[in-house]
């Protein structure tokens, strides 16, 4: 089955919940040794453990911005074999306007999104050139590809992380090394699309700025990790293996 991730050995950042545990539990499903990192022992949305989720691999306690987490990340993957699928998930979320988010903020951002995926690859990649075959694939959003207003550090940052992405294919694909993005658009599992339209911001509270996304989305439904971990298993998979250099909108038709 060219969907078969059996004989791989995937490192997934950000992966004790949402996107990120989704794609490990499905990675894991489909044969692949997974070795996750999260700053989080325990998951923040009270779901399920990694440990729970994944038959073979583990979950290293870590912040992807810091070199020495990223050097024992990769201390630990190799007990189990060297990588052979990255998937730079690792994230922080944030809104506001250029003026509102202050340097330390922007500094943040970008040291886990871009700084952090360059910790990753920067280790991952020598062992997939030598191998001749490497799957790389960099989460990205829906932001980077289309306005998104108030997110100025975290869309900034994931519009570098497509670049990244695109650098990385242009330097290694020529080895085997295929290198790709996911870009989600609204992806809340707790929400229903008809719990936000046409409701007041008085009504929805802390989830009125989620209203102008949901309009946007052409679908009837808001996504789930599960839709996001699915593109992320076919970018790894040999089903993929004539894809490289791409950014894979799922995001509802959002993006359109």
């Amino acid at each position: 089955m060219r969907l078969s991730l059996d004989g791989h050995t995937a490192i997934v950042t950000g992966a004790g919940a949402g996107i990120g545990r989704a794609t490990a539990e499905l990675f894991s499903e489909r044969g692949a040794t997974v070795v996750g990192l999260d700053i989080d022992a325990e998951p923040h949305d009270d779901g399920p453990h990694f440990d729970d989720l994944v038959d073979e691999g583990e979950l290293v306690v870590g912040d992807v911005a810091d070199p020495d987490d990223v050097d024992e990340l990769f201390e630990t993957c190799r007990n189990h074999g060297e990588p052979s699928i990255v998937v730079n998930n690792a994230g922080i979320g944030s809104r506001g306007t250029i003026e509102e988010i202050s340097l330390e903020m922007w500094r943040e951002m970008y040291g886990i999104h871009v700084e952090g995926a360059y910790h990753i690859c920067k280790r991952a990649i020598p062992s997939m050139v030598e191998r001749g075959d490497g799957r790389i694939v960099n989460m990205a959003s829906v932001g980077a590809l289309v306005p998104y207003q108030e997110s100025a550090d975290y869309a900034s940052a994931k519009g570098a992380l497509v670049s990244m992405t695109r650098q990385l294919a242009g330097d290694y694909s020529e080895n085997g090394v295929r290198v790709n993005a996911v870009a989600p658009g609204i992806i809340r599992p707790d929400v229903e699309k008809e719990d936000l339209v046409g409701k007041s911001a008085a009504e929805l509270g802390d989830q009125a700025r989620l209203v102008d996304a949901t309009r946007r989305t052409l679908l009837p439904y808001i996504g789930d990790p599960e839709d996001i971990a699915e593109a992320v298993a076919f970018l790894s998979s040999d089903a993929a293996r004539f894809i490289t250099a791409q950014v894979l909108s799922v995001d509802g038709g959002w993006s359109v």
